[in-house]
């Protein structure tokens, strides 16, 4: 949990500074260009090694490893907890090995472009005639968040599946074995297969998507409020 509030607060707060930089008058609303490029940036740096260690984590029931046919097999190393799993990969192969599919990690985090996009549209278009969507009520606040994670996981979802089937090899596994990168991981699940392999799990997805983000919204929402001024007289004050 605390790993999860860490994670949120660097991308909001690096959303935050994209956004500073693009504006010219802090009181002019944002283009959606705006808010585009500032979700996509704040995305790409949030791309961590800790992600590798999440994805081993959650597969480890299953085993550490995963051969290219796709199917899971008996590991003997089992983690603690993030950071025994960030130690040991890093004995077994390095800073590389920490790193490993960072690019397929990039590729997906560019989903926070439309995941931020399309928060604003949903306020903007919930918002009534003569009123900002700064005044949006939590009800409406919990809308326009559920439907933006659902539109962002749906954006960029087959490269959560490819990246996960990388993270998930384990290093011990012989490099005949192991993906050589996005392409090679994309060419080897479509081969074995399908192409719906690529969506496989996205309704369980969906499904936790909009209470997930609908809740983190409005806490993002209500916290912004709480610690801005209300109007631009009291922010000189």
């Amino acid at each position: 949990m605390v790993g999860v509030a860490l994670v949120n607060a660097l991308l909001f707060g690096v959303y935050g500074f994209f956004m500073d930089i693009q504006m010219k008058n802090p009181g002019d609303d944002p283009t959606l260009m705006q808010i585009y490029l500032a979700g996509t940036g704040s995305g790409i740096v949030n791309s961590c090694p800790m992600e590798l260690s999440k994805i081993r984590l959650q597969n480890q029931d299953q085993g550490a490893g995963m051969v290219k046919s796709g199917s899971s097999g008996l590991g003997t190393t089992f983690y603690k907890g993030p950071m025994d799993c960030f130690k040991q990969t890093y004995r077994q192969g390095g800073i590389r090995a920490c790193y490993r599919g960072l690019w397929s990690t990039i590729l997906r985090e560019t989903s926070y472009g439309p995941y931020f996009l399309s928060y604003e549209i949903f306020c903007r278009a919930l918002t009534p005639e003569g009123q900002r969507t700064q005044d949006l009520s939590s009800g409406r606040l919990v809308v326009a968040g559920g439907f933006a994670g659902i539109a962002g996981w749906l954006s960029t979802y087959p490269t959560d599946v490819i990246k996960t089937r990388i993270q998930a090899q384990h290093d011990s596994l012989p490099k005949s074995q192991q993906f050589k990168g996005v392409w090679d991981c994309t060419k080897h699940m479509y081969r074995e297969e399908g192409f719906r392999v690529f969506f496989r799990g996205v309704n369980a997805t969906i499904i936790r998507a909009f209470p997930c983000n609908a809740a983190t919204f409005l806490v993002y929402s209500l916290a912004l409020r709480a610690l801005m001024p209300a109007s631009p007289e009291e922010a000189l004050a």
